[in-house]
């Protein structure tokens, strides 16, 4: 398939012409008449912003041509909707749509056209509701409010800058370009593990070597991965109760029963953990609570874990917004039998937009 900038002009055309049939169906029969439908047609697609301000229409030659309609009825139609000043005449280049208020368009209306009475049945093909399950709710515009009461948030005001722009004019030198412009399959950029195993673990206790780290897009693709590899429809896995949302879902979507494990003021009630195959946890600062952990129930975690032959999942939740000097070591750095997989993010720190996370486990 031939890039778009790549096409020949009668391809381009072709393409141009069956976008624009997409947003018509008419009905000869339907007993409205033809120039009311292409006009409504044009009035939907303006308001649901599916048309952007702007964007240029098509001929009424080569749009009625298309439709296969008179080319008078076309130009009824272009008046009328210029008319109502949805759309501008612009000498010698013809119709474009006109920019409208925010409030005239449809925001929260569907972008996409309306689905076809003979399209795809999604409903029997999709197999899991992910509307359905339980999840994080939070208002779109959220940092508008004066009193941001959105857990796990940074803030803008705090961003270092000025180191960003350095450290981003350095990544785009020339020769800098070379080295993470570069597919590298199955390995992860190599400066950054090291910055990993010198700077960010080690604050946690923990010290591993580099094939024993693997770069995530943030602690859900994680979580993901190890629902694949680890969870299935045999597979018991404790999450805490009250906990995070996401995760549970992720288990949930693998048929895994899912057992609670109550949450209390320093830890989990163990008694819990009876029957598990694994276990995700968040001991250093719990979601939702922001409770921790204490090192006595750390330590009797793990304990009844290796009795039990059970792995645990440790997200060190929000640590990379905690730089206490008295913060409690991770889990991961009292585990000399390979049993606990730790979850990091750096996401919130260097851009939220990034999701970049990292895993640190033992090697199978």
């Amino acid at each position: 398939m031939n890039h778009p900038l790549q096409m020949t002009p009668p391809a381009r055309k072709q393409a141009a012409e069956r976008a624009w049939n997409q947003l018509f169906q008419l009905d000869p029969e339907g007993g409205i008449s033809l120039q009311v439908q292409i006009r409504r047609a044009f009035v939907a697609a303006i308001l649901d912003q599916r048309l952007a301000a702007g964007s240029k229409l098509p001929s009424s030659r080569m749009l009625a041509q298309q439709l296969g309609v008179a080319r008078n009825t076309v130009n009824a139609a272009y008046r009328q909707l210029a008319d109502d000043g949805l759309i501008l005449a612009q000498p010698r280049s013809g119709y474009q749509v006109a920019a409208l208020p925010e409030e005239a368009t449809r925001s929260s209306a569907p972008l996409a056209a309306p689905a076809s009475a003979n399209g795809p049945h999604w409903a029997a093909r999709i197999g899991s509701r992910y509307s359905t399950m339980r999840n994080i709710s939070k208002p779109a515009d959220w940092h508008r409010y004066p009193y941001q009461f959105i857990y796990g948030q940074p803030d803008p005001a705090l961003f270092p800058i000025a180191e960003w722009r350095a450290c981003s004019r350095a990544a785009l030198a020339v020769l800098a370009i070379r080295d993470w412009a570069a597919d590298m399959i199955d390995g992860d950029d190599v400066a950054l593990i090291e910055q990993l195993q010198r700077r960010v673990l080690p604050r946690r206790g923990i010290f591993a070597s580099a094939e024993q780290i693997m770069i995530t897009v943030g602690t859900q693709h994680a979580l993901f991965m190890l629902a694949e590899l680890l969870a299935s429809a045999h597979s018991v896995v404790g999450v805490e109760e009250p906990g995070y949302p996401d995760a549970r879902n992720i288990f949930a979507l693998r048929g895994a029963a899912l057992r609670p494990l109550p949450v209390r003021e320093d830890g989990i009630e163990i008694a819990a953990l009876r029957g598990c195959d694994l276990a995700y946890l968040t001991p250093s600062h719990q979601c939702p609570s922001s409770t921790t952990m204490s090192l006595a129930a750390r330590q009797a975690v793990l304990a009844h874990a290796q009795r039990h032959d059970q792995l645990i999942i440790e997200d060190d939740y929000d640590s990379e917004m905690s730089f206490a000097e008295t913060a409690l070591p991770a889990m991961k750095s009292f585990d000399a039998e390979g049993r606990v997989i730790y979850l990091g993010s750096l996401s919130k720190t260097l851009a939220p937009g990034l999701r970049l996370g990292f895993m640190v486990a033992a090697l199978s």
